[in-house]
């Protein structure tokens, strides 16, 4: 029999850790290997601790007959609604396959995103190879989110943290990247317009988030539970960087918008969500690059997203530049016509930006 036919796929199993991370390691960190110790972990906690977790909506891989994995493709579980049906939904993460992989092999595991009956597969960070295996599942791409605006407070520690990472990634022997320290949020960091803002708890993040979603037909729903994992999730080694919620209240002392964001103190901050009530986006944008800002990083970043255009218009010193690909595909036609008329909500914090993967591995 030969190894094609023996290679199954099947659900990822804690006992597959130690060979999807030397699998991560030879396609994504050829030539800086990360401590194995540390992604191993990140792995473990990643793929089977998430509250939603079950073995029907988790990653999963390819294996031989010898019970070798050869290909992995890694999934969370989010929760979305469409329209006010909440249905599930699978983020994927990383794919990554051996280079004795057979063709056959791969494809069945990229079948596995096919969406079920009431679910969302989606990806806010794919590979333009990753787009089209997900077009061709019948999945729309949303091409102005892959776009990120950038937005630069101190144009000097910018460039030259910039140069380091590039650099890094090419000389990994010689040069690191840079540490992440722990982001404390300045309490209360006040705008021009009287906005100020101050960090959020999960409970009221999550209860302010999806009142600022309902006017999308298709977006995440969050929870206290969720964002709690995520939040610890995000954390790495040594406290190295995390996810961080904050609100934003307006001159009367009401929340009138909620942002997170993940970053280098001194570096890149990357936000994830940029929320607000009807008519504050402006005052809400402002608030969140001055409490940014006033933390220490050089340049804060986010998906692009097209209601914000008339709102970053407004400032000078922003650019943009295509990072990603974004994509989803769902059965159900509502989805469908909202993924294409601007309608649809996909990433955030329901997305992929705050993973370790992403950022302390990839």
């Amino acid at each position: 029999m030969t190894s094609e036919q023996t290679t199954r796929v099947r659900p990822a199993e804690p006992a597959d850790v130690p060979q999807i991370a030397d699998l991560f390691t030879s396609v994504f960190r050829p030539h800086s290997k990360p401590d194995k110790a540390d992604l191993e972990a990140c792995l473990s906690q990643m793929l089977f601790t998430h509250p939603r977790y079950t073995g029907d909506n988790g990653s999963v891989v390819s294996a031989d007959g010898a019970g070798t994995v050869k290909s992995a493709l890694t999934i969370l579980p989010m929760t979305y609604r469409i329209g006010e049906d909440i249905v599930s939904a699978r983020l994927a993460c990383t794919f990554m396959a051996a280079k004795d992989a057979n063709a056959r092999s791969i494809a069945a595991l990229i079948f596995q995103l096919r969406p079920r009956e009431n679910q969302i597969s989606f990806s806010d960070s794919a590979a333009p190879v990753s787009v089209s295996h997900l077009k061709a599942i019948g999945g729309t791409e949303l091409p102005v989110q892959g776009l990120r605006w950038y937005k630069m407070f101190k144009p000097v520690p910018a460039t030259t943290g910039y140069v380091r990472r590039r650099l890094s990634a090419r000389f990994p022997r010689f040069l690191g990247a840079g540490s992440l320290p722990r982001y404390t949020a300045p309490a209360g960091t006040r705008a021009a317009s009287g906005h100020s803002v101050f960090e959020a708890t999960p409970t009221d993040y999550a209860d302010y988030a999806n009142r600022f979603l309902s006017g999308y037909a298709v977006a995440p729903v969050y929870s206290a539970q969720e964002l709690g994992w995520i939040l610890s999730a995000s954390i790495g080694t040594g406290n190295r960087g995390r996810l961080v919620l904050a609100q934003i209240h307006d001159e009367n002392g009401d929340i009138c918008g909620v942002f997170s964001f993940v970053g280098v103190v001194g570096g890149e901050a990357q936000i994830l969500d940029l929320l607000c009530e009807e008519g504050a986006a402006d005052a809400v944008l402002d608030a969140a690059l001055a409490a940014l800002e006033a933390a220490g990083f050089a340049f804060a970043s986010a998906q692009l997203r097209p209601e914000m255009i008339p709102s970053l218009s407004r400032y000078n010193r922003i650019w943009y530049r295509h990072i990603t690909g974004v994509a989803a595909t769902c059965k159900s036609p509502e989805f469908k016509a909202a993924m294409k008329t601007g309608q649809a909500y996909i990433g955030g914090v329901a997305g992929e930006s705050w993973s370790r993967l992403v950022r302390d591995f990839y």
